[in-house]
């Protein structure tokens, strides 16, 4: 919004009560990891400051927390009669003020998501290990099993 702009109520809230919250990060989507270097990548992302990882739906999401530099300290848009697209169709339907919806996954840091990394490792494990037992018991003959 630059100062000779009219502000709607939409700006309004976003200038004032939001704090343009969307202007001060940027979101990638990135390809869901299956491979141990995809694992490896968002750790890494992950390893450097201001970065988050989240989940929506099945989609993979890496954000980078770093304000726009046309975004003024008062909250306004430096270039809003030139900003990009993207800025143009913003929904403001979809804002995320007042509070952010809840992700499947959330990630602020590498611990974090080596934790559950390890933990949804062991569980595929597990399942496995089920999965060849069921398997191992469909071609074994109960009585070979010792169980009735």
């Amino acid at each position: 919004m630059s100062a000779n702009h009219t502000i709607s109520e939409a700006d309004r809230v976003c200038r004032y009560e939001c704090g343009s919250r969307c202007c001060r990060y940027i979101t990638v989507v990135l390809p869901p990891p299956r491979r141990k270097w995809d694992f490896d990548e968002v750790s890494w992302f992950l390893a450097h400051e201001s970065t988050s990882v989240y989940v929506e739906g099945r989609r993979w999401h890496l954000e980078v927390h770093t304000p726009c530099k046309y975004l003024t300290s008062d909250n306004l848009c430096l270039t809003y009669e030139s900003r990009p697209e993207v800025c143009r169709e913003y929904d403001y339907g979809s804002c995320e003020y007042p509070e952010r919806s809840e992700h499947s996954l959330h990630f602020d840091t590498r611990e974090a998501f080596e934790t559950w990394l390890s933990k949804r490792r062991e569980e595929q494990q597990q399942k496995r290990r089920q999965r060849e037992l069921r398997a191992w018991r469909g071609l074994v003959p109960e009585a070979a099993l010792g169980t009735r």
